[in-house]
């Protein structure tokens, strides 16, 4: 039996249609951390209580020709500081707003993970203007190459591949790039031989040169620094660090064990004052897919105080809904172990299925087939409607009060629940 069978079977009940399966079959053949995460997804979906017709053929896609190509796994262990300009939209709103210690002109915010380019950094920038944000992420690199589609590779001073990422969140320049990673990978490291011989001394500063339709660009991080932003090759345990009013982290600590969760918990109480707090989880593009936790630090222990998600997340469409590198995830196993609750909901489940499945089909984005399955993107539609298809799905779910009716739900289950400050459903972690 295949290993994609036998998940099939023990995760499904063999019920995945045939046009899936194939699609996954390439994971069949792949590397064990592959394999590993794929199971983990099965097993998501089980414990949130999803049906095998809501395997999107779309999902199974990105699993199978996707996934294996984005993992550290691919890129020698390292974690791809992949980003979207706008993915933090409602994070930089919950700053703002929330009820444990809001940022105030004059604070300082720690941004980690913060993603190359950094261009959320910059959105929260925007944002709050008196704030002073320090940018950190490991994955920072020496070199930028990005061509005529606003693709780009970074690569460190020895001319190492760090990552390289499509300018546009897209089906088509994803499989354009990914299709043949190390011809990719071997395109960009060309041109930048190539283009570097032209550049004068480095002198630690910006430096930029263009030429046959690429850019070269040394020493990137420079460019996005403002009055109110820098940036910094660091990452967690970095010591010095204090003084921070908030920390950020996003789409990071997934990609770590809970030793590392706890180890860097126990570490931001130095860095935040009192009162300060701490929001991490996961996302994707305009805050959608959005699960996070939320910390305050007392007196050097951080404590937590709410849990929330988008209420798309009823249906994962995409991978990040769905993405654990670990068999213990904190946030997503809480997640999935609410929306199983809500899902157990009859009614609650038979309107929130019917009202997707009728925004679906009208957009065109996994819409049900003959079978009763989700389909992929149909035909003659934009495949830029992967960039913002969960938007409008949770965008109309909330306009028609599906959030409240999951708050309602699980305070009958005996949670601690409530709508939060920027309208995802949030329980009290402490009593659960």
């Amino acid at each position: 039996m295949s290993f994609v069978t036998e998940l099939n079977q023990r995760y499904f009940d063999g019920a995945l249609s045939q046009a899936t399966l194939d699609l996954l079959a390439p994971i069949d053949n792949e590397r064990p951390d592959v394999r590993r995460l794929v199971e983990r997804m099965c097993r998501q979906f089980q414990r949130a209580k999803l049906p095998a017709t809501d395997f999107s053929e779309a999902l199974a896609w990105i699993t199978g020709f996707f996934l294996p190509k984005i993992l550290p796994g691919a890129w020698g262990g390292s974690v791809p500081p992949i980003t979207q300009k706008g993915r933090h939209s409602a994070i930089d709103d919950y700053l703002a707003r929330n009820p444990w210690r809001p940022l105030r002109d004059g604070d300082r915010l720690l941004d980690l993970g913060c993603g190359f380019p950094p261009v959320t950094t910059l959105d929260t920038a925007e944002r709050f203007p008196q704030v002073s944000i320090k940018g950190a992420d490991p994955a920072l690199g020496k070199y930028l190459v990005r061509d005529a589609n606003g693709d780009y590779a970074v690569f460190d001073d020895g001319f190492g591949l760090i990552y390289f990422q499509a300018g546009a969140v897209d089906i088509v320049r994803w499989q354009a790039l990914y299709d043949d990673p190390r011809a990719t990978a071997e395109r960009f490291l060309s041109e930048l031989k190539a283009l570097l011989p032209g550049m004068p001394a480095d002198d630690g500063r910006l430096g930029r040169i263009a030429g046959d339709g690429f850019e070269l660009v040394r020493n990137p991080a420079a460019e996005f620094e403002r009055q109110n932003v820098s940036l910094e090759k660091v990452g967690f345990g970095t010591p010095g660090f204090s003084g921070f009013a908030a920390a950020r982290c996003f789409n990071v600590l997934y990609y770590f064990d809970e030793n590392f969760r706890e180890e860097a918990l126990a570490w931001l109480g130095d860095v935040l004052v009192d009162g300060g707090i701490f929001v991490s989880g996961g996302n994707w593009s305009r805050s959608r897919y959005a699960r996070y936790s939320v910390h305050q630090n007392q007196q050097g222990t951080l404590v937590p105080r709410e849990f929330a998600f988008s209420i798309e997340n009823l249906r994962p469409l995409e991978l990040v809904a769905v993405f654990a590198l670990h068999d213990v995830d904190h946030d997503l196993d809480l997640l999935t172990t609410l929306i199983g609750i809500l899902r157990s909901d009859t009614s609650f489940c038979r309107d929130v299925d019917r009202r997707m499945d009728e925004i679906q089909d009208e957009i065109g984005f996994c819409a049900r087939n003959a079978d009763g399955y989700l389909a992929s993107i149909r035909e003659g539609t934009d495949p830029a409607i992967l960039n913002s298809a969960a938007d409008v799905i949770g965008s109309a779910l909330e306009r028609e009060g599906f959030p409240e009716r999951a708050v309602a739900i699980l305070e009958r289950e005996g949670y601690r629940a409530w709508i939060n400050c920027v309208g995802h459903v949030a329980i009290d972690p402490a009593r659960l």
